[in-house]
Formats: structure tokens, sequence, C-alpha cells
């Protein structure tokens, strides 16, 4: 740490605000606001620290990447931090469609508690989904994406095409942007489906968890082998996909149960050989049928990222032999740590996107802050309904935004307000997740040193950093971040039950 005598030594009119870690023995490395980064020597760090580094190449990096200050400093770093929080200016991008709570799977994590295929009362009907889009084209963001998840939408395939139709209509004469995306475990797709999905420009995203064995066992599905369908049309839609040259596969993404810890080189094969060129590695989380299920499913944040990181050996190691292929929370950090921009990645931002970046609407008219505050309604907590549809969206969007529960989950998760997270060198790149924070510890704002999901976001952005030190490595990443773009709409849409 610095001592009270180098502090006094710092010379604030030449060094731009920074936040410092000891990265290892003879390593700090220090990080700023719009996310730039340097490792400094023990001894360039002290010259640092005084305005007196010595190395001019040090100098210039350290220039370039806004930590000594020059003419004109602080308009321009205004508008590199406009730019890096663009996603500040507006409301919601991303809309959370829950066009039916049925489903035919009965996943032993499902984290959305879904309903049984035959259940009665649990489809939204024509007149809700009107007044939902109604809302979503009222917001303020002038690009939308507008997902179907929770259970299976191709249960209620009328009002999936309804909406979509009414969607692209709307955004037409209203001049917006839209990206659609559906979440299915394609067990319902047919080519009819397929082709109306294609012509639609619907993105697709399934849930697929490994091998046949490990994806079966998590996903439970009476009418057949949930694996043998999934593994067919994800082969299928991206054989679609490359027939009308369209530069994208299926989005793919594993949830992580104490069965999948041993077997990433058998996953990770498993999507390799199914055409995908990329994995996305996603822990548990405490909500729906997951918790009751945690002490057989569950594991430590030492477990897991012991897991990340073997699959990371793996997946670079691939890389360097032959093939492209990417981890996409990784990919994520990747994105916040070299994009003058952010990638506006909803859990990792800050304020997180409850409310102002991501609206769940549930089939019966409810309105959460998040998907996860629609799970926890599920299970009986009704704490993170935002309003009911009005019948306009001018109504209902006012008072989702004036609402209660926006106001304190924006306080709770802007981290330049809640204690040691505005300290971390680490925090250009985090988020915070009240629900989640609430569900484990029973309270909104997160307690720094008892936070999980911080500790293992910190493990993983040491072992990545670590990795930007070694040349040939960074070489791989730097590789990734080329197609970084590509995935936008991947990560936005993969919160899959």
């Amino acid at each position: 740490m610095l001592s009270i005598e180098k502090i006094k030594n710092l010379r604030s009119e030449k060094i731009a605000f920074f936040r410092f870690k000891k990265f290892d023995e003879n390593t700090y490395l220090i990080t700023n606001d719009i996310g730039k980064y340097s490792f400094l020597t023990k001894e360039e760090f002290s010259l640092f620290i005084e305005g007196k580094i010595e190395s001019w190449e040090k100098y210039e990096e350290l220039l370039k990447n806004w930590f000594i200050k020059k003419e004109g400093f602080e308009n321009d770093i205004a508008q590199a931090y406009a730019k890096k929080n663009h996603f500040l200016a507006y409301g919601p991008s991303l809309h959370i469609i829950v066009t039916t709570l049925r489903c035919n799977h009965k996943c032993q994590y499902c984290h959305a508690a879904v309903a049984p295929i035959g259940a009665e009362n649990m489809d939204m009907t024509k007149e809700t989904a009107e007044k939902v889009l109604n809302t979503i084209f009222y917001t303020s963001s002038p690009s939308l994406t507008i997902e179907f998840q929770w259970g299976e939408s191709l249960l209620n395939w009328d009002i999936l095409k309804y909406t979509i139709e009414q969607a692209e209509i709307k955004s037409f004469y209203l001049k917006k942007n839209i990206s659609l995306a559906l979440v299915t475990n394609l067990t319902l797709m047919d080519e009819e489906k397929l082709a109306y999905l294609m012509d639609h420009n619907v993105y697709i995203s399934t849930s697929l968890d490994g091998d046949e064995v490990l994806h079966n066992e998590n996903r439970t599905f009476r009418e057949g082998n949930s694996f043998e369908s999934v593994s067919y049309w994800i082969k299928r839609v991206n054989e679609e996909y490359k027939k009308r040259n369209i530069m994208r596969k299926v989005g793919a993404l594993l949830t992580v149960t104490k069965k999948s810890l041993l077997k990433y080189r058998e996953i990770i094969d498993t999507y390799i050989e199914l055409w995908l060129d990329g994995i996305f590695l996603r822990p548990l989380n405490p909500y729906g049928f997951a918790e009751l299920e945690l002490k057989n499913l569950g594991y430590s944040v030492e477990d897991f990222f012991e897991f990340y990181k073997n699959s990371m050996e793996y997946i670079i190691e691939i890389n360097k032999k032959w093939t492209l292929f990417r981890e996409s929370l990784t990919n994520i950090y990747l994105a916040k740590i070299l994009w003058k921009k952010d990638p506006n990645f909803m859990e990792n931002r800050s304020p997180c996107w409850a409310c102002i970046g991501q609206v769940a609407y549930n089939y019966d008219g409810k309105i959460y802050s998040c998907d996860e505050g629609r799970m926890l309604a599920r299970m009986g907590d009704n704490n993170f309904l935002m309003t009911e549809l009005k019948e306009t969206g001018k109504e209902t969007y006012r008072d989702m935004i004036e609402s209660e529960t926006t106001k304190i989950m924006v306080q709770a998760s802007t981290l330049d307000g809640i204690p040691w997270y505005n300290e971390s060198v680490y925090k250009p790149y985090i988020g915070v997740c009240p629900i989640n924070s609430y569900k484990t510890r029973g309270t909104l704002f997160s307690i720094y040193a008892k936070d999980d999901k911080k500790k293992l976001d910190c493990m993983i952005l040491d072992f990545i950093f670590t990795k930007l030190r070694d040349e040939e490595e960074k070489k791989v990443f730097e590789n990734w971040t080329t197609w970084i773009k590509w995935e936008l709409l991947n990560w936005e849409c993969l919160n899959i039950s």
C-alpha cells in the first residue's frame, strides 16, 4: 500500500485520478473511470505518483490511457466518460416478454419456476401483448431488443407471431431499431417455424449443458431425448444461417452444476462438435427451482472459478492450435477493458440493468424490475414489481420510471455510492445485483466482503489481466475482440432458463 509520505508527494496537477492494487510482488495494476489500465513496476509506480516517469515509452502509454493530464484534459476525459457510459443517456433497451409460463421441460436448476405444459391461464393474451408493445415503443431508447423467454415461447406460437409482426410495424413507423430474440429449448421447433423466424430475423438462442448424459440429467424432458433434439436443431439453424449468408450462429448457454465441474473438456468438445464457435460459462442463480436444488447442484465460488480457469486454459490451447473458439463472459470483460464504448452487458454495469436497462413483462401484464425480479415474484415475493400495464404506453412508462422500485434499484446498484466498490481497481468492469444480495444476504445493498458475485468477478479479472501480460495469449484475446460486436445480441439474450 502507499505510505503517507508517498500520498503527500502525489502530483495531482499532473496525475489523473486512478485506482490501483498490488498485482504481484513487483507489479501494480492501475485503472481509471473509462476502463483504461496499465501495469507498473514498483519503481515506475513511485515515479508515476510523483510525476517523474523516466521511460518515454511508459510515459506515452500513460498519457494515451488518460493517466497523465495534458492541455484540455478535463473536457476530453468528460467526453470519453460519456462515450464509455453511453447507456446512461436512455431508458431500458432490453425488454423481456413472457408470452407463456408453460414449459415442456422440468430443468433441475430452472430459475423461472415454470408451469407444467397443461397449466391454464398462464399464456399472454393479444390485448396484453399490444399494451406491452405500446409501452416498449414509448420508452426512450432508440434501439430496442425484444426477447421472448420463460417458459417455452413456442407453446404460445400465435401470440409470439403477433408480437413479432406488430413490433416490426411499430419499428417502421416510429423509426426505432429493433432486434428480436427467442430463447427456446428447441424441442418444439419445426421447419415451418424456423422459416418464419428466419424470415423475420429473429435471433435464436438455447441451453446446452454439455454432452448427452449431462444435458439430459440437468434438463428433464419426459417426451424424448432433449439432447438429441437440441443438437439437431442447433446444426439445422446454423445451416440455415449459412445458407442465408447471415453472420451469426445459435446462441448456446451452459448453466454449470456440480456435475459439470470435472467435465469441462467434454462440454467444450460437445460445443465444437455442434459447429458452435463459443460458449458462455454461467454459474447457478438462487432463484426458482434452483433454490430447492442448491445442495445437490451447487458449489463454492472457488469451485466455479477452478472450472472457469480450466475451461479457459483449454479454450486458449484450442485457439493457439487450430480454431477460433471464444468464451463469452471473458469476451464481455475484454470489451469493457479494450473498447472505448462499454458493451452494455446488463449484469456488469453501474447502475445495473434493473428498471433502466432491462424490464420484464409477465404474461399477466405485471412489469418487473428485471428478469430476476420476475423470478422472485414467481416465488411469492412481489417486492420488485414496478407497475402493471395501463391503457396507454405513456401512462405505463411514467409509472415504471417513477416507481419506488426504480429509484431504490438505481441507488442500490450505483457503485460510486457503495463502500469499497468505488475504491476497487476493478470498479470500471464490475457490477452488483441488488436482487442477488437481497436473496442471499437480506439486503439490497451488497456487502463488499461477503459479495460472492464480486469475489468471482475479481478472480476472473485477475485471470484475464494475467493473460493480457503474456504476449502470445494477449494475441488470442485481441483476435477475439475483432468478433465481439457479433456477440452483443448474444449477451443480451442469454438469460436462459
